[in-house]
């Protein structure tokens, strides 16, 4: 009995249907990864959400900022973050999820997380705009005290990035 399927085993016939299911799986696959991996905007909610839910940092506040720092005489320290960019998610994730040795010197500022840098004033916030993530500390008056973010490479940024 197997004789018989032995010449349908090695037929051109088979090989296109081979051919064909390994396509359907990986059109299922790519279609299941597509449906399931997060829109930008959706990403921006999740970490507005997350960010907010503590209520440490401030979020995409920059004028609010200010008048909390004129308030409580505190300088600002403004994280500005492209989302969804992953090139900085792991400095990002230690910066806001409250590293032990960092958060007792951003109690010290206004922090402001800001993602969405439309009508960002740049005459004040100044930096290279090819970059996922930069830092500014500034006074309430604008006086800036320090610029921070850059990278030498594209893709071999980690030496040049740290808390």
């Amino acid at each position: 009995m197997a004789d018989v399927f032995r010449p349908i085993a090695n037929s051109p016939l088979r090989q296109i249907s081979m051919r064909a299911f390994s396509s359907l799986i990986l059109l299922l696959f790519a279609l299941g990864t597509a449906l399931t991996a997060q829109t930008r905007d959706e990403i921006v909610r999740s970490d507005k959400e997350k960010v907010e839910r503590e209520g440490f940092w401030m979020y995409n506040d920059i004028p609010g900022a200010f008048e909390e720092a004129k308030r409580t005489g505190k300088p600002i320290v403004v994280v500005l973050r492209c989302l969804p960019c992953h090139e900085c998610v792991k400095l990002d994730d230690e910066l806001v999820d409250t590293d032990p040795v960092i958060r007792p010197l951003l109690e010290q500022f206004v922090c402001v997380r800001q993602v969405a840098t439309n009508g960002l004033d740049l005459d004040l916030f100044q930096y290279d705009t090819d970059q996922s993530f930069a830092v500014f500390f500034l006074a309430a008056d604008k006086t800036i005290y320090g610029r921070f973010g850059t990278r030498s490479h594209r893709t071999e940024w980690m030496g040049d990035v740290s808390l």
